[in-house]
């Protein structure tokens, strides 16, 4: 048996995909066929089958689509994903991903997704904080996603504007999923691994997810796993996604094997396929300790202390 087939094997349906966009409606129109598959060129791989089934004119293609995409899931042992609210205002077209969205699609997939409430900056702060409260306590959302560098005016995640916000969510022992990455706001300053050190620190309890890893910032983000890791002051996590896959993405993968408690997978579908993604991850030279507790096991770790999140 190849060393992919028994990691292969291993692995089947205990996986956990921590960044999951489904081919629904408001992620289509968030998601332009064009824009997914220019990153999937770029990554070396087609458009996911179930992605281009929701792009279809024809009856019930969004529901064909989620069921492609669940058999897709099966086929490589994803058991679960994670799925973001979002609200960008800053696009010619806003793009409005609703609490309530992530509600009927985790029920339409029988809790194979799973949702991460997004967050309205247009809203005051009182509204977005009892939001945040429906969100977990009421709709059965599993943490929050933040976006702030996507604000109607940018922001940055230090912004002490924020801190209400974060005092919430480590009040609900819910992850904080921050969008990291290039396209995280107007430039790449909003991705600086040293804002999320600031807010990981204050709010030292709360399980911080950086999103597409702080790409191209990897070194530092690899360096904050490991202030994490070694001195106890913050519960931060490096999910690279698509970005173990760019250049410099190496470092993410040394990083995943020194500092195995400290990452996270994500295939950021669908800017890559599910089953692509799996594969081509379970190819990578990642320890097998520390492969299991990069696919499933830390995310397992934090899941389980949101009540319900993995009944």
């Amino acid at each position: 048996m190849s060393d992919f087939q028994a990691r292969f094997d291993r692995l089947a349906g205990k996986i956990i995909d921590f960044r999951l966009r489904p081919p629904t409606g408001p992620y289509r129109t968030f998601f332009t066929p064009n824009v997914v598959g220019n990153v999937n060129r770029i990554m070396g791989h087609a458009v996911p089958r179930s992605y281009a089934i929701s792009t279809e004119p024809w009856p019930h293609s969004e529901d064909r689509a989620l069921a492609a995409l669940v058999s897709e899931m099966d086929s490589v042992g994803v058991r679960l994903g994670l799925m973001n609210g979002r609200h960008n205002v800053n696009r010619p077209v806003p793009v409005h991903i609703e609490d309530t969205d992530l509600q009927a699609l985790t029920e339409r997939t029988n809790r194979r997704l799973l949702g991460l409430a997004g967050i309205d900056f247009d809203k005051p702060m009182a509204d977005i904080l009892a939001g945040i409260d429906v969100a977990v306590k009421e709709m059965g959302l599993v943490g929050i996603c933040l976006e702030p560098g996507l604000a109607r005016t940018p922001m940055y995640a230090d912004d002490e504007k924020l801190f209400p916000l974060y005092e919430r969510v480590a009040e609900l022992n819910v992850p904080l999923l921050f969008m990291t990455g290039p396209l995280a706001g107007p430039d790449i300053s909003h991705t600086d691994p040293v804002r999320f050190d600031r807010v990981a620190r204050r709010y030292s309890t709360m399980p911080v997810i950086l999103g597409h890893g702080c790409y191209p910032y990897v070194n530092e983000a690899v360096a904050l796993a490991f202030k994490s890791d070694v001195t106890g002051l913050m519960n931060v996590f490096v999910s690279p996604d698509v970005y173990a896959f760019a250049p410099g993405g190496q470092a993410y993968v040394d990083g995943i094997n020194w500092l195995p408690k400290r990452f996270i997978y994500a295939s950021a579908y669908s800017f890559f396929g599910v089953d692509d993604s799996v594969r081509d991850t379970l190819n990578l030279p990642i320890k097998d300790s520390a492969l299991d507790d990069y696919m499933y096991r830390n995310a397992e770790e934090i899941l389980r202390k949101v009540p319900g999140a993995l009944a």
